[in-house]
């Protein structure tokens, strides 16, 4: 129904402007056979004329795109003070689920993205030298656009308000009197009503066919105070909540951890174009493909998820130091070494994995 409500409006605007053109040229021939042949001073006060009136009303237009693009900076920024906390779409897959699945990994790897952007200047170091890192944690910006990507309704819904931001323009453009004022309105409504279009393909492209392949769901324990009665009471519930990697990086303060300790400036100090290395190396396309971003998303996200990786590391690292101590036929440390290394391996992993876990709830 939703869809057929979108064609309904299609056909409607194309009607309107399939009327509006046929009454503008219905009487042209007949209009042209009476008119006498204009003078060439005649031709130039014409052209004259469309040309003022064009410029016109380009800058009319240009004047209503900017104030919608300051208005939309500026309530951007209002929502983004605001910090609501916000989670996926329940049964949605998360961004990095949507990265994988379509593939764009591999892609920016085969289209040499990353060794492009550092020939163009932009290093691994570019993110922490403009702050981007804090800043982005600081307004959710990652987070913000996971949920609008990866909601089902977010084409549907910049369709429909492109829809009427663009009849609207349509509307005022084609009105009997256009002055100044009306080409400003329409630049207003117009260039929000392209943009919404746009981000509407862009991300109906982009998550369409996808589907949620992990969980990312945890157990947790809230406690609450009610203030009934005269001492009042503690009360104590539990429910799963979605926690994405991208959400843990922000409410974790990680990504301020990196820029404030300059680890990735650290990073290109000691490696020669780390983002060329990266995508020679064929890293993207690897990660891609064992889905190594999803799993570490859906490991930290679970309670035990680390415990379960570290704890195989845990049973073998005291057979590992059992067999180089009691050295069984001689072979006790290469035994030891063929244990041992996995079981820190395992460990490591594990504790890496629990940094990246979703941090307790606020009581």
């Amino acid at each position: 129904r939703n869809w057929a409500l979108v064609g309904a409006a299609s056909l409607a605007v194309g009607g309107k402007l399939l009327s509006e053109v046929s009454s503008t040229f219905a009487c042209g021939p007949r209009a042209v056979a009476r008119a006498s042949p204009p003078s060439a001073l005649q031709k130039g006060k014409v052209a004259a004329t469309f040309a003022s009136a064009t410029a016109t009303n380009l800058a009319g237009i240009s004047v209503g795109a900017t104030i919608a693009l300051g208005v939309g900076i500026a309530a951007a920024g209002r929502s983004q003070r605001s910090q609501v906390a916000a989670r996926v779409v329940r049964g949605a897959p998360s961004l990095l689920q949507v990265l994988e699945q379509k593939k764009l990994l591999s892609f920016a790897e085969g289209q040499k993205l990353l060794s492009a952007a550092e020939s163009a200047g932009l290093g691994i170091q570019t993110v922490e030298q403009l702050g981007l890192l804090k800043f982005a944690e600081k307004n959710k910006l990652l987070t913000t656009a996971e949920n609008l990507v990866t909601n089902p309704s977010t084409p549907f819904t910049l369709l429909i308000g492109s829809l009427f931001l663009g009849g609207a323009a349509f509307t005022l453009a084609t009105a009997e009197q256009v002055d100044f004022l009306n080409w400003v309105l329409v630049g207003a409504l117009g260039a929000p009503a392209l943009v919404l279009a746009i981000a509407a393909l862009v991300i109906f492209g982009l998550t369409s066919g996808t589907i949620k392949t992990r969980n990312f769901s945890r157990l947790e324990k809230v406690t609450t105070y009610s203030s009934i009665g005269n001492l009042g009471s503690f009360q104590q519930t539990e429910g799963f909540r979605d926690s994405t990697l991208l959400q843990t990086l922000e409410d974790r303060g990680i990504l301020s951890f990196i820029e404030e300790n300059r680890l990735l400036t650290l990073a290109g100090s000691l490696v020669n174009k780390p983002l060329t290395l990266t995508q020679s190396l064929g890293v993207l396309s690897t990660v891609e493909g064992l889905k190594i971003l999803s799993i570490v998303e859906s490991t930290a996200a679970d309670n035990w998820g680390p415990f379960n990786v570290s704890s195989a590391g845990l049973v073998l690292a005291p057979l590992a130091l059992a067999l180089f101590i009691l050295n069984p036929f001689g072979l006790g440390l290469p035994l030891a070494l063929a244990l041992g290394l996995p079981a820190l391996a395992l460990i490591a992993v594990g504790i890496g994995i629990s940094a990246f876990s979703p941090p307790q709830p606020m009581k």
